[in-house]
């Protein structure tokens, strides 16, 4: 759902499975600013994924401390790129959101 617009948002965006979790990396390819979903994730946070057919409710938070820095590692295993958008946004920390599953 939309931060501002409160109409519901659709996108394809890669992201990391450990377990029942999904990590998202809001990089943004390194720009200044963090993407429109991490604000809409924030400000929003039960969301609906869809996989190989299937659509699961989840709830997303931002990872923080050692949670953050475990799924950051495990994203830059997979995807080298996420070092130089580091380097290209140094003026923010890129956000990493965690979608658990709704209960």
């Amino acid at each position: 759902i939309g931060a501002k617009s409160k109409q519901p948002r659709t996108l394809v965006i890669y992201g990391f499975y450990e377990d029942e979790n999904i990590a998202l990396i809001a990089s943004n390819f390194g720009q200044a600013r963090n993407p429109s979903w991490y604000y809409n994730l924030k400000a929003n946070p039960k969301c609906q994924v869809e996989w190989k057919g299937a659509s699961h409710e989840y709830i997303a938070h931002e990872a923080a401390g050692g949670e953050r820095e475990k799924y950051w590692n495990m994203a830059v295993s997979y995807y080298k790129g996420y070092e130089l958008y580091a380097i290209r946004a140094a003026h923010r920390r890129i956000p990493v959101m965690i979608l658990e599953p709704s209960k």
